[in-house]
């Protein structure tokens, strides 16, 4: 049985239907910098910030384009011809908005709770630590993340679709669950000064997501849901100022990333999680750091011929409050950064002094 595909839907073709989906991202996207550039939560934060085209090329066009491949066609497509050659969609009889709800509340379910394992399990920590390193949080932050957490997590959203579904009916139904996981995610992680209240108890939205990203002790496992609040509120690791405050004056994070050292470059970053090394040698000698240095130097070399400020709009040389990564310790000479603890700048050095709620960090 074929799940009945509403008209306005069934209108379009699989590719056509996947050319509005794409259409839909990018105008959403670009609705996010607007909105970042007039209600803005971080006021300095510029929309080139530091990260900006590492997020942009290789997490957001080059891996996801590359992952889409292995996920769909590599995993899911022969699972799905294994388990049923058939094509009988055990739930293709049910309501498309019904089919809708479902997929969206069972996932976010899910994700809440590999989120929250991820924070506590150093194995699984790994494979999102990439995701906070972001220090600038806008509505590109949410595309970094390593591509052992994006292929666990999409085989995990994507693989009951088309186990559940018809395969004509799990292609659009994918689009769909595509469309509003890119959206959303650019939502909580948008750089936008919105107050919703006592709906933060239900949907979730840049007020908790920033918190989660914050570089505060205090909230290192608090917010882990992605979609429904709900999940944070019931389980007991919510937080946001106003509805369940801490030891909190402010109710705006102060510094945000890991509070460690952590790699800067996509091929770096992506090694680093599989096995520790020193990054900081590697970086420096990778074709990666002469790019940008290039980069760089052709834009200065544009602001000196046509007089122009294009390089301090693009590399954000003026905003370097939060640039901590240049502390190191005294003892041992290990690269240290800076959190927030009970309202306090802290210094820490994990070589000499782990905090003990860091240790599983290292």
């Amino acid at each position: 049985m074929f799940l009945l595909i509403p008209d306005w839907i069934s209108a379009y073709s699989i590719s056509e239907f996947s050319l509005i989906g794409t259409i839909i991202i990018v105008s959403w996207a670009i609705l996010m910098i607007v909105l970042e550039q007039l209600y803005p939560y971080q006021k300095d934060l510029k929309i080139f910030r530091r990260g900006f085209w590492l997020d942009l090329v290789w997490y957001t066009l080059i891996q996801s384009y590359f992952l889409q491949i292995v996920i769909f066609e590599w995993i899911i497509k022969p699972i799905r011809l294994y388990a049923f050659p058939d094509d009988h969609g055990l739930i293709s009889h049910w309501p498309f908005w019904a089919i809708v709800l479902f997929f969206l509340v069972t996932h976010d379910f899910y994700i809440y709770w590999f989120h929250r394992l991820q924070h506590q399990i150093a194995f699984f920590w790994r494979t999102h630590e990439a995701h906070h390193s972001v220090r600038d949080v806008d509505w590109l932050a949410g595309s970094r993340s390593h591509f052992t957490e994006i292929l666990i997590n999409q085989t995990i959203e994507f693989l009951p679709i088309f186990l559940l579904l018809d395969a004509h009916s799990a292609s659009y139904m994918v689009i769909i669950k595509g469309v509003i996981d890119a959206t959303w995610g650019m939502w909580i992680h948008a750089n936008v000064d919105v107050r919703s209240g006592k709906l933060q108890y239900f949907f979730n939205g840049p007020e908790m997501h920033q918190w989660h990203h914050a570089n505060h002790h205090e909230v290192f496992y608090k917010n882990f849901s992605t979609k429904l609040a709900i999940w944070d509120w019931l389980f007991g690791t919510g937080f946001l100022p106003g509805l369940k405050p801490l030891s909190f004056d402010f109710i705006k994070p102060k510094i945000y990333g890991l509070p460690y050292a952590y790699p800067n470059g996509f091929f770096s970053q992506l090694i680093y999680a599989l096995v520790r090394y020193d990054f900081s040698t590697f970086e420096n000698k990778t074709l990666y750091r002469y790019l940008l240095l290039f980069r760089q130097n052709f834009v200065k070399g544009l602001d000196s011929l046509f007089s122009t400020k294009i390089y301090d709009f693009l590399f954000d040389t003026e905003n370097k409050k939060y640039e901590h990564e240049d502390i190191y310790c005294h003892n041992c000479g290990q690269k240290m950064k800076y959190y927030y603890l009970k309202n306090q700048f802290t210094q820490n050095c994990q070589n000499c002094n782990p905090y003990e709620t860091l240790e599983k960090f290292s």
